[in-house]
């Protein structure tokens, strides 16, 4: 059993945890600014000063739910970028990183409001151009962008399409299978601009 000052798996205490998984649901049900710090600690059955022991606004725990997420994407990019230059990582990888964060991958699609926060929107356009050349190499171009945009999109469209009830190792599959397309179709679309 974790003490309430012991640190979880994410370096985070157990308190803080709660906190955040409060907030992920009532953010996913309300959206970001249709929920309150009160609103969170009314689910958690604690005092409005118990919330702020753990993050100050509204705006700290939003940061701390996306800002590791997307610290996690551009480390893989990054790793790819420096692994295998010229070469995207596999499919598979991406959909196990997407399927590992699902709760807020499907909360952030739907509120337009958080993905609009600042930090978040500078964070977005560091991230621009790195998954594409992350999926389908350093050297992918014009045409990388928009392949590249077209797969991400539709990889998470599907994400948040798919019924919650599904076995996560279906959806893996499919979600695989459907990256394989769309890169097989890069790969064509490349071919033919080559031609």
């Amino acid at each position: 059993m974790t003490s309430v000052g012991a640190a979880t798996a994410g370096g985070r205490t157990a308190g803080a945890q709660r906190v955040l998984d409060a907030a992920l649901e009532l953010f996913s049900e309300h959206g970001f600014a249709g929920t309150s710090l009160q609103d969170i600690a009314d689910r958690l059955g604690v005092t409005k000063a118990a919330v702020y022991y753990h993050f100050h606004s509204k705006d700290d725990l939003l940061l701390a739910l996306v800002e590791p997420v997307i610290d996690e994407l551009m480390a893989m990019a990054a790793e790819s970028n420096s692994v295998r230059v010229g070469r995207g990582i596999g499919i598979a990888r991406y959909v196990d990183y997407l399927l590992s964060h699902r709760r807020v991958a499907v909360y952030l699609t739907r509120d337009a409001t958080a993905m609009g926060h600042p930090r978040l929107v500078e964070k977005g356009a560091q991230l621009r151009g790195r998954v594409e050349s992350m999926l389908l190499g350093s050297d992918a171009g014009d045409l990388g962008t928009v392949w590249g945009a077209a797969t991400l999109q539709a990889l998470a469209g599907a994400l948040l399409a798919a019924p919650p009830d599904v076995p996560e190792e279906w959806l893996r599959e499919e979600l695989t299978e459907l990256g394989a397309h769309l890169l097989a179709g890069y790969r064509k679309a490349v071919r033919r601009r080559e031609a």
